[in-house]
């Protein structure tokens, strides 16, 4: 993760809280983890709070490495915009556009394998808007990532 990035976000989104976490992996996700970064020559992950107009949250439930509920989001591709990516991630996963998205917290993430291995990533973390009351149908890149998505009250 370029030091350049890091200072770029933080002058964009001068409010957004600033953490550091360090994260032990299993060396099976260590190296999962590792080569989905490098393959795609990812800058970081974004992801997000997103509010429907009830005030429901959407919620992405995955398989695999990262199994379970989480927020919604995805890799920020080299050369990419995080917010941008932001966007595109949710348009493809979910379906739908967003308004009023901010930057709420930056954090440099570094995993660590049970080597002592490590790799830095800078993760994203945004809130946002979607103007409609529910989801749409499943997109084609949910249905072929597995992902079931549902709106949960806070």
């Amino acid at each position: 993760m370029s030091e350049e990035i890091f200072q770029t976000l933080i002058r964009q989104y001068p409010d957004a809280r600033l953490t550091a976490a360090e994260q032990p992996l299993l060396e099976a996700d260590f190296e999962a983890q590792k080569h989905k970064h490098f393959s795609r020559r990812a800058l970081g992950g974004a992801i997000g709070i997103i509010h429907n107009a009830r005030g429901q949250v959407v919620l992405a439930k995955r398989s695999g490495m990262h199994a379970g509920w989480s927020l919604p989001g995805g890799t920020v591709e080299e050369g990419e915009d995080f917010s941008v990516a932001f966007r595109r991630e949710i348009l493809e996963e979910i379906g739908v556009s967003l308004d009023g998205v901010d930057l709420i917290e930056l954090e440099r993430k570094k995993f660590i394998s049970p080597k002592g291995e490590t790799f830095d990533f800078l993760l994203a973390v945004f809130e946002a808007r979607m103007g409609k009351k529910e989801l749409p149908e499943p997109t084609d890149d949910a249905l072929a990532e597995g992902l079931e998505i549902a709106l949960f009250y806070p």
